[in-house]
């Protein structure tokens, strides 16, 4: 039966013509708000999936949202949470101080560990509260 009805729908134009969708639709985005001050707003992220060049895999990009200025740090694998936050006190907070937001991906290295260190280096106790438990 499953056959059947597969090659029907494969064979009706009107079928072909109309897609369902399956899932709820997508809230409205929300904006980033804008910063006041340069080194403020920052968003961090890596670029992967690169050619080897003298042992760096990866590239660090860290961009303050105000001014679109950038950081670049190659990386080598495997870059933990205690390397990134180093590397983020040294090539960003050592500059430009203490950001106020630092806009990210779910990538797990800062969903893991990257904060706590961070926060742990500047002598701040950092708390999570729980998912959909503000």
């Amino acid at each position: 039966m499953k056959k059947d009805v597969q090659e029907f729908v494969q064979a009706c134009d009107t079928c072909q013509r109309q897609k369902y969708i399956t899932t709820a639709p997508g809230g409205l985005l929300q904006p980033l708000s804008i910063s006041k001050r340069i080194w403020e707003d920052l968003s961090i992220d890596f670029i992967t999936g690169l050619p080897r060049s003298r042992g760096f895999e990866a590239i660090l990009v860290i961009v303050d949202r105000l001014s679109k200025y950038c950081h670049f740090v190659a990386l080598k694998h495997p870059y933990t949470a205690k390397v990134l936050a180093e590397i983020f006190v040294k090539e960003v907070v050592r500059l430009h101080g203490i950001p106020n937001f630092v806009v990210s991906d779910r990538d797990p290295v800062f969903m893991s560990l990257f904060w706590k260190e961070f926060f742990k280096m500047q002598g701040t106790k950092l708390q999570m509260s729980t998912t959909y438990h503000p």
